[in-house]
């Protein structure tokens, strides 16, 4: 595990997040409170928790589902925005998204809030920015054509300002890909209706709970659209990925719950498998500068 890093950008740069806790990024409307410390919108079905933010990776075996997603991701791009090559990946972690983004021609940078991931990931090669987006300062008055976040997005505290940050680093004709869980899938459906009835388990490690870094929003497909587009932004495409692979599964699940829970949890993942696959908890969209249209889909 690695120990994160503490250096959280000042508390006024989180002061728009702060004041807009109890209103609903998407919509505005009123957030009301749910079960376990979280908050849920009824208007949109956007969801928060309350937890504190942060940065580092302890979510265990993920390598497998990983691999397989930035796959598709990486043939998408090459299928619908050939012409882009240049990529900064926020919240890079150990680089897993650059190893295969550069195996696959395209010039990577990686931007990393936890030092010893950065450093890690900088002693394989690669260019890693260290700091938060879009606050780091050596990412300055770079421009990237494709900004992408992957599983990274639904941690970061202050939503709207990461759409303001994609507008400052992102090339005119360049795509924004948003890589993360949903609100619509099976796996999270279920945990939902588990901690409805006081269940919190499932619910919290969904929302990775007491990890270094906590997922702070919950998006569908239909409400992350919304979003981008209520703040300037045109939907150009968008997909289901895998939430997770039978590979590593156990592993995955068990790094953070009793031997009991873990059974209950990987036997059920497991049943439900096919499902998850129909009905997938992961997602991603690519989103373009509205009125930037040349060279999009």
């Amino acid at each position: 595990m690695e120990k994160i890093n503490e250096n959280y950008p000042p508390q006024q740069e989180l002061s728009g997040y702060a004041k807009e806790k109890n209103i609903c990024p998407v919509c505005e409307s009123s957030l009301h409170q749910i079960a376990g410390g979280y908050s849920m919108c009824k208007g949109c079905g956007y969801m928060m928790s309350h937890n504190k933010p942060g940065a580092g990776a302890e979510v265990v075996s993920v390598d497998a589902v990983r691999e397989k997603n930035f796959n598709i991701i990486c043939k998408k791009i090459k299928e619908f925005f050939p012409q882009l090559k240049t990529v900064l990946d926020v919240g890079c972690s150990t680089g897993h998204f650059l190893k295969v983004a550069s195996n696959e021609g395209l010039s990577v940078t990686g931007l990393e809030p936890d030092v010893h991931l950065a450093e890690k990931t900088q002693l394989q090669g690669y260019d890693v920015i260290k700091g938060f987006f879009p606050h780091a300062q050596s990412l300055s008055d770079k421009k990237y054509d494709i900004l992408i976040f992957n599983d990274s997005f639904e941690h970061i505290p202050n939503p709207r300002e990461v759409l303001q940050g994609i507008k400052n680093h992102l090339e005119k004709t360049g795509i924004a890909i948003i890589n993360l869980p949903s609100s619509d899938g099976i796996i999270f459906r279920t945990a939902f209706f588990l901690n409805k009835l006081g269940i919190h388990t499932s619910f919290d490690r969904l929302w990775q709970k007491g990890f270094a870094s906590p997922h702070l929003h919950y998006f569908n497909p239909q409400n992350l659209k919304r979003f981008f587009e209520n703040n300037g932004f045109k939907m150009q495409y968008n997909s289901s990925l895998y939430y997770y692979v039978i590979k590593g599964l156990w592993k995955r699940i068990s790094c953070r719950q009793t031997f009991f829970v873990s059974i209950l949890a990987w036997l059920s993942m497991i049943l439900l498998y096919p499902f998850s696959v129909l009905f997938s908890d992961c997602f991603m969209a690519c989103f373009s500068i509205a009125g930037n249209d040349e060279g999009n889909i």
